[in-house]
Parts: C-alpha cells; sequence; structure tokens
C-alpha cells in the first residue's frame, strides 16, 4: 500500500513539473507607457493599406484564404476599416522615449495586378508617451494622404455623458453638419479634413447620428447608430465619401471608439 502511494505522489509530483516547465506565464500587468495610435482607412479609392512602424509591421486582420491545411494571407486594412477593430476601444501601443522619432509607414501591399509594395507614407513622428493618437487615410484617387491627429479626450471626465468627435473626410469645396436624430447639431460646418474637440452629449440622448449640409436638414447617406452602451464613451464619427458617387463609395458617416 505504501509503495503503491509512493508511486501515485510520483507520478504526480512529475506531471506538476512537467506542466511547471512547459507553462507559458500569463502576463496580466497593465501597459502603462508607449504611445497609443490606431489607423483609420477613409480613402475610398485607395487599396487596403498596412501600418509599418520602423519597418516593423503592426497591423493585421483576418486571414484571407485561411483554411484547415493553409493559415491563409493577412488581409490589410481596406476603406472603411480600423485597426484595431472599431468595435472596441483598444490602441496599438508604440513604445516611445523622451523626443525620439518614430518611421511611421502606410504602405499598399503587393496584389495580383501590383508586384511590389506601394507605398502612401512614410515620414518620421514624434510620438509623445502615454498620448493617444489617430491616422486618417484619406482623399480621393489611389495614392491619398495621411493625417495624423491627436486623440485628446482628457477632459471626457462625466459619466453621465457620451462624447463625440467629427471629422469630415468627404474630398470637396462642401462643409457638413453632424447632428443627433433630434435635430440638435452637435458640430456645425466643418470644412474637409477639419476635425471638432471631444463634445459631451447628455447620456439619455440618443446615440443616432446624422450627416447633412452645412446649415440645412439634407441629410447625406444613412444615419450611423452607435448601439453599445454610451456611459462615459467617447466616439469619433467620420464623413467618408466622395461626392455625387453611389455603392460603397457614397458620402455617408461611419465610427469608432476611442474609450
Amino acid at each position: 500500500m505504501l509503495k503503491n502511494s509512493l508511486y501515485v505522489l510520483s507520478a504526480a509530483a512529475l506531471l506538476v513539473l512537467s506542466c511547471e516547465k512547459n507553462t507559458v506565464p500569463v502576463q496580466d500587468t497593465p501597459v502603462t507607457s508607449g504611445a497609443r495610435v490606431k489607423l483609420f482607412h477613409a480613402a475610398p479609392e485607395a487599396p487596403g493599406v498596412n501600418l509599418f512602424v520602423n519597418d516593423q509591421k503592426i497591423s493585421a486582420n483576418t486571414p484571407v484564404g485561411a483554411t484547415a491545411t493553409s493559415p491563409g494571407t493577412p488581409a490589410p486594412i481596406a476603406f472603411g476599416g480600423t485597426f484595431p477593430g472599431a468595435t472596441n476601444a483598444n490602441y496599438a501601443v508604440i513604445g516611445t522615449a523622451a523626443g525620439q522619432q518614430k518611421t511611421v509607414k502606410i504602405s499598399a501591399p503587393a496584389s495580383g495586378t501590383v508586384t511590389s509594395e506601394t507605398v502612401l507614407y512614410n515620414q518620421p513622428v514624434t510620438l509623445e508617451d502615454n498620448k493617444y493618437y489617430t491616422l486618417f487615410v484619406a482623399g480621393a484617387g489611389t495614392l491619398p494622404e495621411v493625417l495624423l491627429v491627436n486623440d485628446d479626450f482628457s477632459s471626457a471626465t462625466d459619466n453621465t455623458r457620451y462624447y463625440v468627435r467629427f471629422i469630415n473626410l468627404i474630398p470637396g469645396a462642401n462643409e457638413y453638419d453632424l447632428a443627433l436624430s433630434n435635430g440638435t447639431v452637435i458640430v456645425p460646418k466643418l470644412a474637409y479634413k477639419a476635425s471638432s474637440a471631444f463634445v459631451p452629449v447628455d447620456g439619455a440622448l440618443a446615440s443616432n447620428f446624422s450627416l447633412r449640409l452645412a446649415g440645412t436638414t439634407t441629410a447625406v447617406g444613412a444615419n450611423y447608430n452607435f448601439t453599445g452602451s454610451t456611459s462615459g464613451r467617447v466616439l469619433t464619427i467620420v464623413a467618408v465619401g466622395i461626392p455625387g458617387r453611389t455603392g460603397t463609395v457614397a458620402p455617408r458617416i461611419t465610427g469608432y471608439i476611442n474609450r
């Protein structure tokens, strides 16, 4: 009996040691430093893009063509897409040091018709520690421009409200208003490439937004409705598309969560 008990204990000890040897420690310590970066693709005629920092690719979406025997090919971020995703408040964390510049590159990967990478943006930028940024790919044509916007939502502290920023990325001379579904204009007369501050909105009001030609009640495209909890949320609403066009590139609004 004693012999059998010793055998069981020895086997159990070996199992524990084996598990400990092969266990990957879980890292649950929150990240407390680094710049936070999002990418939003708002250029209707541009191809899908990838994001690189110091020549290291940091963006990746669901692979295309994945099967039981193949991992597929990582898909670039397409028009209307966000990295990290639009339905969560995640940002990519990029290590920084005081005064340090990072080279940010946005490029379209090679495809069946293009045999080499097409670089759309390749610039040194200074990203400050513990600050939040969005890189917007914008404009008409296949070679768009890139805007770097500071996502300063430090004043968004009232949990009885939600906060909305509006940025107009519809090319052209038109100015646009962002209104709530009850008709209240929360950001008026925004020109192309202009961005508002984060505007507080009463949390009791529906988070259903309408894009209008400035100073009119003429709606442009379908409304955008944020369906999640709004308490203390920080949202960005983006006007995208090309005037006079129809289908997927018609002018409209979309959005993503900052916090």
